[in-house]
């Protein structure tokens, strides 16, 4: 019979995680991937080498989940708010990403792993057709209404709605990122109206 973990040995194994991967974080952030080494992690979360090797085989492993950790997500679509509520509501949700402050700290270091670790390209490949799917659902409230027409692509779709989104950021234009995302969902609408 095989015993079933108690809540706090469920507890500890979720907080010992919790530490490691936030001290592989600080590290990747403050001095890039070839800082983030076992040795470096075990000493700045004070959690032991044979506990991080029970989570993860590797350094690579860990680099792996520290970026599927801090993936930002989208929020799920609701159906009955309609396409537009919920057209704006993913934009907007991606620009608060975008703009705060951990995110903006960490993203430099994340997409520096996705250039350098061949690793990275499933997780990444992963995490575009989930946020493909859902903007793949917003796209078939547009269909449903007569908003849009069928067969958009919906990754082509998320690269014209977030592009501008990122490129603001990289720019340094934080600020202004709410107010270009009611701009980018108000052209993206107006390019399927049909002229009176």
């Amino acid at each position: 019979m095989i015993a079933t973990p108690s809540p706090s040995t469920d507890a500890r194994i979720s907080r010992s995680r919790a530490k490691i991967l936030a001290a592989a974080t600080e590290l990747l952030v403050e001095a890039g991937p070839r800082a983030v080494t076992v040795d470096a992690v075990a000493e700045r979360s004070g959690v032991a080498k044979s506990t991080m090797y029970r989570h993860w085989p590797s350094r690579t492993d860990l680099l792996v989940d520290v970026v599927r950790h801090h993936a930002p997500e989208l929020p799920p679509v609701d159906a009955a708010a309609g396409f537009e509520a919920s057209l704006r509501a993913v934009v907007h949700s991606v620009a608060a990403t975008l703009t705060s402050p951990e995110w903006a700290r960490i993203m430099p270091a994340l997409l520096s792993l996705h250039f350098h670790m061949p690793e990275m390209a499933e997780l990444l490949a992963d995490d575009n057709g989930a946020k493909d799917a859902v903007i793949g659902a917003v796209l078939e409230l547009g269909v449903a209404e007569g908003r849009l027409p069928a067969g958009l692509d919906p990754h082509r779709c998320a690269q014209l709605l977030v592009g501008p989104l990122v490129f603001a950021v990289i720019s340094g234009d934080q600020a202004g990122v709410d107010a270009l995302a009611d701009h980018v969902v108000e052209r993206f609408l107006a390019s399927y109206r049909t002229a009176p």
